[in-house]
Parts: structure tokens; C-alpha cells; sequence
């Protein structure tokens, strides 16, 4: 099963996030936009793995959430990976709450590391994405539009748990499903 490791938003924060996407699209770029129902903050992406690796997966993730307290996370702030003037992915990043998210998702990772799970070899960056650029049509008119949604307001989120996510491939798009749901302290 291929599994992941987020932070899952409520429904108001993924409607906003659906407003902001209708901003985005200024252009005749073409963009695949995430269904926001899906969006969430991904902490780790483990591929696929097997049920007792998942229980160690488990494991890891609850003593990690038995130390780590609640905090809040501000949606804030449009932009692109590598860089809005040559976009890939057209993601939302986090303001207030953005060191404690980069504090858990470096717990997560180094947790699952002493488990046998492989490191990442780049530095964890907390965003959500939006969309993902398969035709660049109009470059500099979309490095505009993205720069002008740089300081958008996405909503605010308590983050009180770790979601342990299976997602399934599908022609229609992933599906995902909790397979845990574990609260922090």
C-alpha cells in the first residue's frame, strides 16, 4: 500500500483553498488542479509499504505525538516550485505556525529514519499543492498572477493530530483513506 503522513485541513480551510484556485486561473496555461477535497499537508511520503512496516510506521508516529503539543497553522501565500517564472507546482505555504510544522515533520522524518525508512535528501518545505504545470502557454503572464496571491490569506488550522494516509491510484485521481488517526498530546 502507498502511504503518507499529514496534517489533514477542515472543510472551510479547503473551501478557501478552492477560491484561491479560481484566482489562479488567469491564464491558458495547462494546469492540473488538486481537487481541494484532497489537498492536505503531506509531513512524509513513505511509497509503498507492507503491513508490519506499517506498524512500525505506527509506532513511530505515536511517540512523536505523545511529545508533541498542539499548535496553530496559517495557510498563507501563493507560489511555485522551482520558481514562479519556471513553475512546476503551484502550491500554498504556511505563515504562523511554520517552524513548529518544519519541527514535526523533522521528528517525523528522523523517527522513521530509525526505523529503516530512507531519509529525504532535500530539505522538507511546508506547503500545499495546487496544481501542477504540464504546458507552459503564457509564462510571464502566470509568474504574475501567482506573485500577485503571494501574501492570500488561506485560513488558519489547529493541528491537533497526525493522519497516517493510504493513498490508492486511480484513473479519476488518488484516493485517500485514514488508516490511523493519531492525536497529539
Amino acid at each position: 500500500m502507498r502511504v503518507f503522513i499529514a496534517i489533514e485541513l477542515p472543510e472551510s480551510v479547503k473551501e478557501e483553498i478552492a477560491r484561491i484556485q479560481e484566482k489562479l486561473k488567469k491564464t491558458r496555461d495547462k494546469i492540473k488542479w488538486v481537487d481541494p477535497s484532497l489537498i492536505h499537508l503531506t509531513l512524509k511520503f513513505l511509497g509503498e509499504i507492507n503491513e508490519k512496516e506499517l506498524e512500525k510506521v505506527i509506532g513511530a508516529m505515536e511517540k512523536i505525538a505523545g511529545k508533541f503539543t498542539a499548535f496553530n497553522l496559517e495557510i498563507k501565500g501563493v507560489g511555485a516550485f522551482p520558481s514562479s517564472l519556471s513553475p512546476r507546482v503551484i502550491w500554498i505555504g504556511v505563515g504562523e505556525g511554520k517552524d513548529a510544522a518544519e519541527n514535526l515533520a523533522r521528528k517525523v522524518e528522523r523517527e522513521l529514519n530509525k526505523k529503516g525508512f530512507a531519509s529525504e535528501n532535500k530539505k522538507w518545505v511546508p506547503h500545499l499543492t495546487l496544481g501542477r504545470v504540464k504546458l507552459l502557454l503564457e509564462k510571464e503572464k502566470l509568474a504574475e498572477v501567482i506573485q500577485g496571491e503571494k501574501d492570500i490569506q488561506g485560513g488558519s488550522i489547529r493541528v491537533e493530530a497526525l493522519s497516517i494516509m493510504k493513498s490508492r491510484l486511480t484513473p479519476k485521481g488518488p484516493i485517500y483513506t485514514v488508516l490511523k488517526h493519531i492525536p497529539l498530546k
